[in-house]
């Protein structure tokens, strides 16, 4: 068994990476075969720290196992797959869901997530991938209680460069023209978003309401300073906190849910484009019922919410998103 001590990057503490190789070559040789292999990825969820001690909830935070699998799916793609430096690593899908609330709720008393890992290569060519499918289960104090998963592509520098251009072109030639660009009319309370500190609040007001849904703004400054690991991009996992302060947002608006006892239980998310600093970002929001309609129930008859999520720069997509918020009462 290969286990990697591994510093954190974003928000995770201290971390331990695990291979789990299914054949006898894999303990002996620093790479394997560009086919199916599985890891173990372990930390502890903080009680206190930059984001657990912040929010209004009583819940871990569900951008743990997004970003453990985002942590291992990149160790593992230029440890074992050989994956270069020099590709790009994008996100095309990924998705998080809590199957079981219970193990998520804090305690006195710190507690350690797992996640088990598979991680499949894709396009391989030359023995070595172009993509990444990453699936995973978590588990808080051994017990099941999520899932999460990912498609990573690996870009060369000129395809992932080309398609940065073409994305920031189309998306500053549509705000020139007027399009997209909303005017803030203020932040909400950070407790209207779960959370404690106006610093981690990063999507404003509702600006208005369209045929869309209710239309938010991003502060993607915000964003940068709580989430950014490199200040060349908008970095992927704001979309999941943006998306959970909106939602937080939203369920109030149309449902009058209560934010400070409400969670995100499950994310799923299609990227269609770059998110680019510096060029307004919004998103809208609107529920996956009739409006009006009762808010729907979970198998113990709390009250719980879908969403759909979609984000702008300009007049072009980058991402959308469905979600679920769940009203624990």
């Amino acid at each position: 068994m290969d286990t990697v001590h591994e510093p954190s990057t974003f928000f995770l503490g201290p971390h331990h990476v695990v291979h789990r190789p299914d054949s006898p070559e894999g303990f002996l040789l620093d790479s394997t075969a560009p086919v199916r292999q599985h890891f173990a990825f372990s930390t502890e969820l903080p009680d206190a720290g930059p984001r657990s001690d912040v929010s209004t909830a009583p819940f871990h935070d569900l951008l743990f196992p997004v970003e453990g699998l985002r942590q291992t799916a990149m160790f593992a793609a230029r440890q074992y797959f050989r994956v270069p430096h020099s590709r790009r690593p994008v996100f095309a899908l990924g998705g998080t869901e809590i199957t079981s609330v219970e193990p998520w709720r804090r305690t006195a008393r710190r507690a350690r997530i797992t996640l088990e890992l598979g991680l499949t290569p894709t396009d391989v060519v030359n023995g070595v991938p172009r993509g990444l499918e990453c699936e995973a289960t978590a588990s808080i104090e051994g017990e099941r209680c999520g899932t999460a998963q990912a498609r990573l592509i690996f870009l060369t520098p000129g395809v992932y460069h080309g398609h940065r251009d073409l994305g920031r072109q189309q998306s500053e030639e549509s705000l020139a023209a007027g399009h997209g660009e909303l005017r803030p009319v203020g932040m909400p309370a950070p407790e209207r978003v779960g959370h404690r500190e106006a610093r981690n609040v990063l999507v404003g007001l509702p600006v208005e309401e369209t045929g869309e849904g209710l239309a938010f703004p991003i502060d993607t400054d915000a964003a940068g300073a709580v989430l950014a690991r490199d200040a060349d991009e908008v970095p992927a996992l704001l979309f999941l906190e943006a998306s959970r302060q909106a939602a937080l947002l939203a369920a109030a608006e149309l449902h009058g849910f209560v934010p400070s006892h409400a969670l995100l239980t499950s994310w799923q998310a299609s990227f269609r484009g770059f998110a680019e600093p510096g060029l307004p970002l919004y998103c809208t929001v609107r529920g996956d019922a009739m409006p009006g309609a009762a808010p729907g129930r979970d198998a113990a008859g709390r009250p719980v919410a879908g969403l759909r999520l979609s984000f702008f720069q300009g007049e072009r997509v980058v991402a959308q998103v469905s979600a679920t918020v769940l009203q624990d009462c």
